[in-house]
């Protein structure tokens, strides 16, 4: 009873903090109050028990809170990290409480609530995002789309941008595909029945976000989740089938470049029937001018590679130090357009080198617990999966670090964690005793 009183409170907690941390210029005040509940709810817990869950990403971890830390301190404008250090905050509040859970119901209902943050991502993704007409095939299904009807507080006048919800997408997707095919995670038929229903719809928005970006990472996210199912498989046709699709995948490319030739290739990524194949993220944005942004990120990183310019400041940063010469100011170049430039600008090499080291964990993780038999295993496989996708769109467009949807990556990390746990649990002859919430 004690536990499930907790489990609520903490519950209550979370739904509190979610909306202050991820708007934090709406309400200052009962931002900071907010941040002054968590601080002493953290005392609290660091009292009664270990100040952390052990876990296998503690390492990477702290060296990566390290450098946020650096990056909030040398940012010269606070009022520009500031939502991104509370977006920072509510993921690692996410990921400390998803790694506590112990009891089966409580780590279940962690699940569930995930599926319920992706749909309400989604649903203020619909009514926020400023569709484009980018794909002349789809433009018939674009015009039956409704307006913007609705504005985020701090987001672009212009709206949000179907390339960021394009990311989310390809972050999630493979996580719904891996929870409608994986039935041995002895979870309800019907909620296998209700995600694959879900599981459709994102991939239909995906398509209308018209991101190439996103549509590379939903796709190749997928394409590893079935490679990796069907090597992890225990039967053989599997294994077969899983080797025949990444030989595929790595011939498909090779095969078509050297068909058309490198020179339409490239003539194809920078214009298309209407002229530029242009992202609408920043105005009109060609892959020329994705190059130009990544060469100043590298400026940055030369010139502040111990610290980083400061959290979210690339922004303010590239118009002082680095100019742009064929992007005019009024646009707003929130990021480097690469999720591993991004992370070295935000917070320089260490970070980078502690976030390298957090995917590199993901996957030793989600290694561990693939062997057939193991009821972990789509789940941890979508995971995977998902954050293979996501880091596919990442090459040329970025979650910054920090963001409002950036939260789903931390959950995620904190049920791969959770899983890993119970897997390595099951092989270990004494289990280690943990919360008992």
């Amino acid at each position: 009873m004690l536990a499930h009183l907790k489990f609520g409170a903490q519950l209550l907690l979370l739904g509190v903090s979610a909306p202050l941390l991820l708007f934090p210029a709406q309400l200052p005040e009962a931002t900071l109050a907010i941040l002054l509940v968590l601080i002493a709810y953290w005392s609290v817990e660091t009292f009664q028990r270990c100040p952390w869950p052990a876990t296998v990403f503690n390492g990477a971890l702290l060296l990566f809170l390290i450098m946020v830390g650096v990056g909030i301190l040398v940012s010269p404008w606070p009022e520009v990290t500031l939502s991104k250090a509370t977006g920072i905050i509510l993921g690692l509040h996410l990921f400390r409480w998803i790694t506590a859970l112990r009891k089966p119901e409580f780590q279940r209902l962690s699940l569930y609530l995930f599926i319920v943050a992706v749909l309400a991502i989604w649903a203020l993704g619909m009514v926020s995002v400023s569709w484009g007409r980018k794909i002349p095939l789809l433009s018939d299904w674009m015009a039956l789309l409704p307006p913007r009807i609705y504005s985020l507080p701090g987001a672009p006048g212009s709206g949000v941008s179907p390339n960021q919800l394009g990311g989310v997408l390809a972050l999630v997707l493979p996580v719904f595909v891996a929870l409608t095919v994986g039935g041995n995670l002895r979870l309800p038929a019907l909620f296998h029945w209700l995600v694959g229903i879900l599981t459709v719809i994102l991939a239909a928005t995906l398509l209308l976000t018209q991101s190439r970006s996103g549509w590379g990472g939903g796709l190749l996210g997928i394409l590893s989740l079935l490679v990796l199912g069907g090597l992890s498989s225990e039967k053989r046709w599997p294994k077969y089938g899983a080797a025949c699709l990444l030989l595929a995948a790595l011939l498909v490319p090779i095969i078509i470049l050297a068909g058309v030739g490198p020179v339409q290739v490239g003539a194809f990524l920078q214009e298309s029937a209407h002229g530029q194949l242009e992202t609408e993220l920043v105005g009109t944005l060609t892959l020329s001018g994705r190059v130009e942004i990544w060469s100043r990120a590298l400026y940055a990183i030369q010139d502040f590679a111990f610290t980083g310019c400061g959290l979210g400041t690339f922004r303010r940063v590239v118009w002082i130090l680095y100019p742009l010469f064929t992007i005019t100011p009024s646009n707003d170049i929130s990021h480097a357009h690469n999720v591993f430039l991004q992370m070295a600008v935000d917070l320089g090499l260490p970070g980078l080198i502690a976030y390298l080291a957090l995917l590199g964990t993901a996957g030793f993780v989600s290694w561990r617990v693939a062997p057939a038999g193991k009821r972990e295993r789509w789940l941890a496989l979508g995971i995977l999966s998902g954050l293979i996708g996501y880091h596919i769109y990442g090459l040329t467009d970025v979650l910054a670090l920090g963001s409002r949807p950036h939260f789903l990556f931390w959950w995620m990390l904190g049920l791969l964690a959770l899983e890993g746990e119970k897997s390595f649990a099951d092989e270990s002859p004494v289990s280690e005793i943990g919360s008992n919430y």
